[in-house]
């Protein structure tokens, strides 16, 4: 039920001047399923444990790789995401022939 909903808010929106007014913020949604929120509650229990028990360098060496694989996933979702919206407007193009 709430990817209809999310559709339909999204239907009745106007998406076009929300693009105009840069007021378009899609990357703030996330899942919100029961598999998601477990995945992100061991993570960070599993990260704070991890923190909590280095020391010195090894600490500051897990800090700053949990920056970077950050970095990283943003790096990737950005590209998933226009890989999906080429793929959406090619489907459309077709469907217009």
């Amino acid at each position: 039920m709430e990817i209809e909903e999310k559709l339909e808010e999204y239907l009745e929106e106007d998406i076009i001047e929300k693009i105009y007014d840069n007021e378009l913020y899609l990357s703030e949604e996330s899942p919100r399923n029961k598999e998601y929120v477990s995945v992100c509650k061991k993570c960070s229990n599993l990260s704070s444990y991890l923190v909590n028990k280095m020391v010195g360098k090894d600490k500051n060496k897990f800090l700053e790789y949990i920056e970077q694989n950050s970095i990283k996933e943003s790096i990737e979702a950005e590209f998933q995401f226009k890989l999906g919206f080429k793929t959406a407007i090619k489907i459309i193009l077709e469907g217009l022939k």
